[in-house]
């Protein structure tokens, strides 16, 4: 048995068998024919672009835009159009060609490329390891049961060759809390622990680990005994999580607890949650990922099939909301040395009128039969809200024009800059509900994006400089009579719940595989503490 000490990436508790992500050797062989070897590769790169797609088409948001990041990767002419490249002028076998392509990528980008591909070099080298795996026609050799994933280092290409399901844990020489394995590992509710060294020395597939990311400790080959009990917590843990979020699947509370969605995937799994609405829709799940924009049909189908499907509760739907790192094909969208202080959300809608106007009668339509709101991203500015009242405006006229039926819905602003927080009250003089996006509110609000290796002690979601202007905004709502909510990560956290529902936010929007874990909470805040909330269960009355 060995005890060894490591970091948490996400915290947690699991045991089971080890399965080791092991990378294919690499030689340097000359290609017997190019143009084979060239196909081989085309076909390598196909197959890997499927795994990931289909992966795509199942994720929520956050997994969302990894999976698409990984995808611009995976065809960057400075990658595999390079390594197509070696292949056809310098005869080196295709393996070869994607590995000094890699190399070659990875060095550039460290010496001051893109910021935030820079720290992407790890997903590459993850995704390296998959096509030579392909190539190698290892692409098949991957787990069967359920087991603690171990590497060197692993990336979202790795993850989405294997069933989610199967993953009990992920164990990894290298990693940190704010790459993209752990989002993933976050999202899939598995513990995540790094910082082992000569791991592939240590363990081979098969050998038994024991997995505390609480204490941040894994036990290699613990005696009988010991397995038994792991096995026994890991089970009483699982039994209590379940039993925990069928209670709350029937709790009331006052403060709303809304879900955020992020594509059609999820839809049939919200209407199980008892959520109280959607409070935060991604509109930008129909315009990636194709080759043209969507149709105002096309977007009125989908929008109606949301507002259809939550029976008459609230629906948030929030505008575009892009930029040049997650942008659409088909919208060009130069290249920015930050693209968090460029072209991205409501700008991009103004600056592209045609389209904004699509999308808005889109969803004036939609309103004439449903509870539609109406959210606009990243204001900075009152003119800018003044715009979009215009815009809507046009989009109306258009539609009367046309003989179709629409209503104007109540319009709200994301709160997630400092400047919006500063001209908060003129802002909530302007609109009907503040959604305030705690994710970009805190990187601008810290000066620190929090994709950046390195800095990870630096980014602190829980900061008191974040709940200073989350209290500002909910004040200044209040004030002009209007409800604030907080659709990001922080309404979610544990640790924050209680402080949000303290500073008065009204509404908290989570994803939707936490709606059952924070109605619980809040119950339980709301229960501690009566004299503020003393409002019945409509559920009661009757």
């Amino acid at each position: 048995m060995l005890k060894t000490d490591c970091k948490v990436a996400q915290k947690g508790f699991s045991a089971g068998p080890v399965f080791f992500c092991r990378k294919a050797a690499v030689y340097p062989d000359p290609a017997e024919d190019a143009g084979l070897e060239e196909e081989r590769l085309s076909r390598a790169v196909e197959a890997l672009h499927n795994r990931l797609s289909g992966r795509l088409q199942k994720a929520d948001q956050a997994e969302a835009e990894l999976f698409e990041a990984e995808i611009m990767i995976l065809h960057d002419a400075g990658y595999t159009g390079r390594a197509r490249t070696l292949v056809k002028e310098e005869n080196m076998n295709a393996a070869e060609a994607l590995h000094l392509a890699e190399k070659q990528l990875c060095e550039k980008l460290l010496s001051g490329g893109d910021p935030y591909i820079k720290e992407r070099c790890e997903d590459i080298r993850g995704m390296t390891a998959q096509l030579i795996s392909l190539l190698s026609e290892r692409g098949t050799d991957l787990p069967r049961e359920k087991c603690i994933l171990a590497g060197e280092e692993l990336s979202p290409s790795d993850l989405s060759l294997i069933d989610p399901d199967l993953i009990l844990g992920i164990l990894t020489e290298k990693g940190s809390p704010t790459t993209h394995v752990s989002v993933l590992a976050g999202n899939m509710d598995v513990p995540y622990l790094y910082g082992v060294e000569n791991l592939e020395d240590r363990l081979c597939d098969g050998d038994y680990v024991i997995l505390d990311a609480y204490s941040g400790t894994v036990i290699i080959d613990p005696p009988e005994e010991e397995r038994k009990a792991a096995e026994e917590r890991r089970n009483r843990l699982r039994r209590e999580k379940k039993q925990w979020m069928e209670q709350a699947a029937g709790c009331f509370t006052k403060t709303k607890v809304y879900a955020n969605l992020s594509g059609m995937h999820e839809l049939e799994t919200l209407q199980k949650t008892k959520a109280d609405g959607i409070g935060l829709v991604r509109s930008e799940f129909l315009f990636l990922n194709r080759e043209d924009p969507p149709s105002e049909e096309d977007q009125f189908e989908v929008y109606r099939r949301i507002v259809s499907a939550m029976d008459g509760k609230e629906v948030v739907i929030r505008t575009l909301d892009i930029d040049s790192d997650k942008q659409a094909g088909w919208l060009s969208i130069p290249p920015e040395t930050n693209p968090a202080l460029g072209q991205r959300g409501l700008r991009v809608s103004l600056l592209n009128r045609e389209l904004f106007g699509s999308q808005l009668r889109a969803l004036l339509r939609t309103a004439a039969s449903g509870n539609l709101r109406i959210m606009v991203p990243m204001v900075t500015a009152e003119w800018e809200i003044d715009a979009v009242a215009e815009e809507i405006k046009a989009a109306a006229l258009e539609l009367e024009k046309r003989g179709e039926s629409y209503r104007i819905p109540e319009l709200g602003v994301m709160i997630e800059t400092p400047a919006s927080v500063m001209i908060a009250q003129e802002l909530a003089s302007r609109v009907r509900f503040f959604s305030i996006g705690t994710n970009d509110l805190t990187r601008y609000t810290l000066a620190l994006d929090r994709e950046v290796s390195g800095l990870e002690s630096f980014y602190d979601p829980l900061h008191e400089a974040v709940f200073r202007m989350i209290a500002l905004a909910v004040k200044a709502a209040h004030d002009h009579g209007i409800p604030a909510a907080v659709c990001g990560e922080l309404g979610g956290n544990p640790a924050a719940v209680e402080k949000l529902i303290r500073l008065g936010v009204d509404e908290l929007s989570v994803s939707v595989g936490k709606i059952c874990q924070v109605k619980k909470l809040v119950s339980e805040i709301e229960k501690r503490n009566p004299e503020r909330f003393s409002e019945t269960n409509p559920e009661e009355q009757k």
